[in-house]
């Protein structure tokens, strides 16, 4: 009871978060560029929940070199994380093997990349 109360606590938190961010940065950045960004939060989750460190820190590294140093942005990334890494266990997922999950990384990766020119 207690670890569901705070997950919800901490969606709410996180979806205040978020809508405070739609409201004030939101025109600053594409719906595409912020789907790229909740796509690489999500592979985080499944990546910290599988134990696939690596990647967790090559989709860390790549965000801190890409995108524009906004507050929001690293709350957007931080929120889908959250909720895919409890989503995932909430289905009980089984991990991707590393090949798979190495390969989107790399695709959600590029994706990023791509709408996110070099500064």
């Amino acid at each position: 009871m207690n670890i569901k109360v705070n997950k919800y606590i901490l969606l709410l938190s996180a979806g205040l978060s978020l809508m405070l961010f739609k409201a004030t940065d939101a025109a600053a950045q594409s719906s595409e560029q912020l789907a790229a960004i909740t796509a690489l939060g999500s592979l985080n989750g499944i990546a910290l929940h599988c134990n696939a460190l690596g990647e967790t820190q090559r989709i860390k590294r790549e965000l801190v070199a890409t995108l524009p140093k906004r507050r929001q942005l690293g709350e957007l990334f931080d929120y889908e994380t959250n909720r895919s890494f409890m989503a995932f266990i909430e289905k009980n997922d089984t991990c991707p093997s590393p090949q798979l999950l190495a390969q989107q990384v790399d695709e959600a990766l590029g994706r990023l990349q791509s709408l996110y020119p070099a500064r």
